[in-house]
């Protein structure tokens, strides 16, 4: 008897394996049974495949403002007389809402006394641009693009003595087990 190398035991096993489908595919076609599922494993890991997809991205869109810096500025106009008498009586009346009695009438008179003092102040300063400052300013708008996105996965599996490549969803990884429906039709 002949001593077998190791080619020849993969060559007669792979015809085995080939001869085996066969006779499961003829048994199928006897049967009248269209598809069968099938485990075969998978020889190496699965590759991506890439497709430009438009989505909705965000973009970040930026610049530059000159925003004015407000400071108090020393001798403005002097508050008029009408000024310290309405603030005078609007204080009085904003007093006169607080307290009871004689707090009632204090309150009245602080009050007064209040409103004609912060007339008299704000007549005497005023707000003014002392400066400019600038300030990046962002907005985020979404847009359609153009983007480079995994739609599928190569995968190669082993069935029938032969390698098959396939598209899968989800990726997989070499030496796993792949669920596949074998459909055998008759050639017309």
């Amino acid at each position: 008897m002949r001593k077998m190398t190791n080619k020849t035991i993969q060559k007669v096993t792979r015809q085995l394996a080939l001869n085996l489908t066969l006779t499961a595919s003829g048994l199928m076609l006897a049967s009248g049974v269209q598809a069968q599922t099938m485990l075969v494993k998978v020889l190496q890991k699965s590759d991506e495949i890439m497709s430009q997809v438009y989505k909705e991205v965000p973009v970040k869109s930026c610049r530059v403002e000159q925003l004015p810096i407000y400071g108090t500025q020393a001798g403005g106009q002097q508050a008029s007389t009408a000024d310290v008498i309405a603030s005078a009586i609007f204080g009085g009346l904003l007093g006169n809402q607080v307290g009871g009695g004689t707090g009632k009438d204090a309150a009245t008179l602080l009050g007064a006394i209040a409103g004609a003092d912060m007339a008299n102040k704000k007549g005497k300063s005023k707000q003014v641009i002392v400066g400019q400052k600038q300030q990046e300013v962002c907005d985020v708008e979404m847009q359609q693009r153009s983007v480079n996105q995994v739609t599928g996965y190569k995968t190669y599996i082993e069935f029938g003595g032969n390698i098959w490549q396939m598209t899968t969803t989800i990726p997989y990884t070499t030496g796993e087990f792949l669920s596949v429906n074998v459909d055998i039709t008759p050639a017309e």
